[in-house]
């Protein structure tokens, strides 16, 4: 179960086009997470970051998400558009955490940054080896954690509460760090992913592809980190 846009990514072949590099795949990375900025800040200031807004943002970022997984060679046109409105879904999700919990954002932005230049460096050093038993290790870990949700949800029709998961208090904070860190396991496997196939020679075109599919991932970081830090706050 890793991430689907990235394990799709060595799928790709060369059809007489230049090969993608680290450098590109950095680089259009570092332009989807300013286009991310830039949207949340627009969204944010213009006082267009409300629930409703984000809802929406919500539905059209998972159909354009589906859109770029199912043809790859739209990345590069769909990429922004996905990155824009997760701006906005950022954007509104963080109005409302700003205003009950003063200075989480940015504390939350910089956490995710950190884990994701420090896992990088980490990856590039050689210290963490992603072979298929890591990837199975991660892939049940994360099974479990769907099947924690899957089960909250169902138990919910019988009347039984589970929900001290998304609440402050130990046993909620101890769930985020586990998703955290189940997270940050993927970002070796994005990596891991994304290596193999620059060195089997990916088309350059499929460098907004790997940056989107490690943009989902940061995303998912993100939002985990935030929600861990208002159970901080309430504990």
């Amino acid at each position: 179960m890793a991430n689907p846009v990235i394990s799709k990514v060595g799928e790709f072949h060369t059809y007489g086009s230049d090969a993608a590099t680290y450098e590109g795949v950095a680089i259009k990375s570092l332009v989807l997470v300013g286009i991310v900025t830039v949207s949340a800040l627009i969204t944010w200031v213009m006082g267009y970051a409300t629930e409703e807004t984000g809802s929406v943002a919500v539905i059209m970022g998972f159909f354009v998400a589906l859109a770029i997984i199912s043809a790859p060679e739209w990345a590069g046109f769909l990429s922004p558009l996905f990155a824009m409105l997760d701006g906005i879904v950022f954007a509104s999700i963080a109005v409302i955490s700003e205003k009950i919990y003063p200075g989480i954002v940015i504390n939350a932005v910089m956490i995710t940054c950190g884990i994701a230049i420090s896992s990088a460096l980490i990856y590039a050093k050689g210290y963490v080896k992603v072979n298929d038993g890591y990837m199975r290790a991660v892939s049940m870990a994360t099974l479990g954690i769907f099947l924690t949700y899957l089960l909250e949800f169902v138990l919910r029709f019988f009347g039984v509460n589970i929900s001290m998961i998304h609440q402050g208090g130990v046993v909620g904070i101890i769930f985020s760090l586990v998703v955290i860190c189940i997270i940050t396991l993927y970002l070796f496997i994005d990596y891991e992913k994304i290596n193999k196939s620059v060195q089997q020679g990916l088309p350059a075109e499929y460098e907004w592809y790997c940056a989107f599919g490690l943009l989902v991932t940061l995303g998912w970081l993100y939002l985990e980190i935030l929600d861990f830090l208002r159970k901080l706050k309430e504990e």
